[in-house]
């Protein structure tokens, strides 16, 4: 019986080098593990196991990396005396990857950094780090106790996941699409989808998608509960790489034979715009269903959606337009290479003037910490999630949308079908 690509990845990490197949629990050797700003706590967490310095040792120096990101700079007392532990513990550790008090969202960082490559297995102490899938990598979040673990010996339990297929079929459009497939997918099939299977995304249009498409669809995956999302390696996957993740790589390839527990037919050509309507990634309906829902406030931003081709789309809807009066749109590039290039481009001028607001690269458009709403206001954000509170108010009202339905809605100040806004589609 053939292997899936969560099977293939298993069967080389374990540590007998044996077969895996789903559903057994194995041992298997890391090629690397992230850490954010919540370094400190990981330190805390090895105190409070009998390590009064906190983790004493690092299995490979070369393999762990340190991304302070979410709180830069820092907002705070408390987190900038946590940045000031993090550097401690980095210096104390001989850790190399350090980028500290950069701004910017972690995981997006990764693939800036080539942190990551094709066939590799590297855990997070934050969730959204199933979106290095997009680049043929399983990734995963795990635990504060697990890092203190992982970090010492660089290897972790699990048990072998199941698999779905996605197959991708239609013509790919020139605006992001990601976001519309995973929330189409999250509405018809619900929330819980994938939930603790491996998500292997393929079809005949998937190498048409974009890297920025492939990373929100990867990164949403936790999302619909998947431990893993894996997209196919391909020419694109290859343009990211440097030579030295080139010659060491081992791209991840499913057998023709492969079982899998569902797989999932998208048919772009008839899927429709959608919207999450609050409080629930999986409210999902097609857009024309929230038409006319008057907005307060729209976002681009995340790890989700946050890249260049997030932020271009809305520079293309915005040129010579102006946001509509009374709605605040932010945008918050995903990092300071996303940031720097869409500058470059002209993108950030064109937004600003339209009257959109850009902050700092981050996770903070997405926490309750840049943006808060009022009781009663309405936001469509292309952020990650739109539970109660995600942004401040309780009684705040959270649309979860594509960058291009977020654009378009910033300038009609309601959710509109984005073609009746913008005729470049």
């Amino acid at each position: 019986m053939g292997q899936t690509m969560v099977e293939k990845l298993f069967s080389r990490k374990s540590a007998g080098n044996t077969p895996a197949v789903a559903g057994q629990i194995v041992t298997a050797k890391l090629d690397g593990i992230m850490c954010d700003y919540k370094f400190g706590t990981v330190n805390v967490n090895a105190q409070k196991a009998g390590f009064p310095e906190g983790v004493p040792f690092v299995w490979d120096r070369d393999r762990v990396f340190i991304l302070g990101d979410h709180h830069q700079p820092a907002p705070s007392q408390k987190l900038a005396d946590n940045n000031l532990e993090v550097r401690r513990h980095v210096e104390r550790l001989g850790i190399r990857t350090f980028h500290d008090a950069e701004p910017g969202i972690s995981h997006q960082m990764v693939i800036d950094y080539k942190l990551v490559k094709p066939g590799d297995l590297v855990v997070a102490n934050d969730s959204h780090a199933v979106g290095y899938g997009a680049l043929n990598a399983a990734g995963t979040g795990i635990s504060g106790i697990e890092a203190v673990y992982a970090l010492m010996y660089g290897e972790l339990w699990f048990q072998v996941p199941h698999s779905i297929k996605l197959n991708i079929r239609g013509k790919v459009p020139d605006y992001p699409i990601g976001k519309d497939i995973i929330l189409y997918l999250a509405g018809k099939l619900g929330d819980d989808f994938a939930n603790g299977l491996s998500m292997e995304v393929g079809g005949p249009s998937a190498s048409a998608l974009s890297m920025d498409d492939r990373l929100c669809i990867a990164t949403h995956g936790l999302e619909v509960g998947a431990k893993f999302t894996l997209f196919e390696y391909d020419e694109l996957t290859d343009t990211l790489l440097g030579p030295e993740q080139r010659a060491a790589m081992q791209p991840l390839v499913a057998d023709a034979d492969a079982v899998y527990q569902k797989v999932i037919d998208v048919d772009l050509d008839t899927m429709p715009f959608v919207v999450a309507k609050p409080h629930q990634f999986g409210n999902v309906v097609p857009i024309g269903e929230a038409r006319g829902v008057k907005i307060n406030q729209a976002q681009i931003g995340s790890c989700a959606n946050g890249r260049f081709e997030d932020i271009e789309i809305a520079a293309r809807v915005l040129r010579g337009r102006k946001v509509a009066p009374g709605v605040r749109f932010i945008i918050s590039p995903s990092t300071q290479s996303v940031y720097l290039r869409s500058l470059l481009a002209g993108h950030i001028a064109a937004l600003v003037d339209a009257g959109a607001q850009v902050v700092t690269p981050g996770c903070g458009i997405c926490q309750p910490m840049v943006g808060y709403m009022s009781g009663g206001e309405v936001c469509i954000t292309s952020t990650t999630r739109n539970y109660r509170g995600r942004k401040g108010s309780t009684d705040a009202q959270l649309y979860l949308g594509g960058p291009l339905s977020v654009a378009a809605a910033a300038v009609a100040g309601e959710i509109v079908d984005p073609r009746e806004v913008f005729d470049g589609i």
